[in-house]
């Protein structure tokens, strides 16, 4: 807080000329009647004013700390009559007696213009006035003959009026109006060169939002228009995959005629009884040639027909009786667990959730996760960041989009980090054909 006031009294000080000897006789005035005054009142901002008024040394300006400290302009204004000969062309160029003659003067009509209020009458008895008077002597040195000190009265009812003679008549009402103008004036300057610092300040922090609010709008509108590439390619993939022609159901569809043909070969083998309906169409054709009879020989007359022996039928052969080997006991295979199903995702939404259309079975450009799914629980998984090592810098460029809604890091991503190291898997679960983020991935920026 105090650094501020020193600020003020330096720009003030590098503003101005250099003064006289009694114009630092003035602002010693000046000082020490503030420093009476304030040492008297018990308050916060009263006290401040005090401290630095003892810091700043003798000669220093009084009015500047007031208005700089604040809540105590009403003690400036009155304060700052003492410092009306200070700018004045006529004090300005008088001698060491005759400056020194015109300050007690001023002290003097001071005090009996605000000895009514008790805390300047408190603050100023002749004791003080005195101290004061001597450290004018001081820096202006009176003359030999010099008038006696006005009496000064304590009675708040006398109120004189000192008697204007000598030097102070030729220190006209008028000039006393041009000094105090002078010094408003240098006040007005020094408040504009603070309006203008303040006013210079407030643009550069304006400036830096409004780069920063643009920089921060084309990020994200990048963003944006890489998601809507990536669902571009995605419904390409899936329009191509769909018009293959091994998927076409037409292509792979019966004809009518050739289902007709096919049922009536079903029908044939199912009649037959045998696997190859050829060769058994071929043996009923030879039973059927060997069964017809052959004609009876014509009879002539006076011959007597014999009838020929019948020969007997052969003795057909019973089929050899196939002898089942028996079966050796076949050992039970050796069951080996199953292996954990391993496919990929893309990025999932802000909310962590992945979508089964876009699952593949290898890493592809757009992959980004790799899932391990165990045949025990198929709808609890383990994921981990597996990309594709040349689209790694555009995840990073992109990550409150592709990694952070699915993985947590250990530190703080800066542009010299170049790789993703994991550190814990994350954990998934399938929830209306979705995976959702249960526990994200822990990864480090290296």
């Amino acid at each position: 807080m105090r650094i501020l006031p020193f600020l003020v009294l330096m720009l003030s000080a590098s503003l101005s000329y250099a003064q006289s000897i009694n114009q630092a006789a003035v602002d010693t005035l000046t000082k020490e009647v503030a420093l009476a005054v304030f040492a008297t009142i018990n308050q916060p901002k009263a006290q401040e004013i005090y401290a630095q008024l003892v810091d700043c040394g003798d000669g220093c300006e009084a009015q500047g700390i007031i208005r700089a400290v604040g809540s105590w302009d009403q003690v400036g204004q009155r304060i700052q009559q003492l410092s009306q000969l200070r700018d004045t062309k006529a004090f300005i160029g008088m001698g060491p007696a005759e400056a020194n003659a015109a300050i007690r003067r001023q002290l003097a009509q001071f005090y009996q213009q605000n000895k009514a209020y008790e805390s300047y009458r408190k603050a100023l008895p002749p004791s003080v006035q005195q101290q004061i008077l001597a450290k004018i002597d001081l820096m202006l040195p009176p003359g030999v003959t010099t008038e006696p000190t006005p009496t000064v009265s304590d009675s708040p009812n006398t109120t004189p009026t000192p008697t204007v003679t000598g030097d102070e008549a030729a220190i006209d009402p008028a000039t006393f109006q041009m000094g105090q103008l002078e010094r408003e004036v240098k006040e007005t300057k020094e408040k504009q060169l603070w309006m203008m610092i303040i006013s210079g300040i407030v643009g550069l922090v304006i400036g830096a939002g409004a780069i920063y609010l643009l920089l921060y709008r084309g990020t994200e509108a990048g963003a944006k228009a890489l998601l809507d590439e990536n669902n571009r390619l995605r419904n390409s993939l899936e329009t191509a995959q769909r018009t293959k022609p091994g998927n076409d159901a037409a292509t792979n569809a019966i004809r009518p005629e050739h289902r007709q043909k096919v049922s009536a070969y079903d029908a044939i083998v199912a009649e037959l009884g045998s696997d190859n309906p050829l060769a058994a169409i071929r043996q009923l054709k030879q039973k059927v040639s060997g069964n017809v009879p052959r004609p009876a020989p014509a009879m002539r007359s006076g011959e007597v027909r014999t009838e020929p022996a019948e020969k007997p039928e052969p003795v057909q052969a019973l089929p050899p009786v196939a002898v089942t080997p028996v079966a050796e006991p076949v050992p039970a295979p050796v069951t080996t667990p199953p292996k954990p199903a391993v496919f990929y995702f893309p990025p999932p939404d802000p909310n962590g959730q992945f979508d089964l259309s876009h699952k593949s079975e290898a890493i592809s450009p757009e992959s980004a996760y790799r899932f391990s799914i165990s045949a025990e629980n198929p709808t609890v998984a383990s994921f981990r960041f597996e990309a594709d090592p040349n689209r790694l810098a555009r995840f990073l460029t992109y990550r409150n989009y592709m990694i952070e809604p699915a993985c947590d890091s250990e530190n703080t991503y800066t542009t010299t980090h170049t790789r993703v190291a994991m550190r814990k898997d994350g954990e998934a679960i399938l929830e209306n054909g979705t995976w959702r983020v249960k526990t994200k991935a822990l990864i480090r920026y290296e």
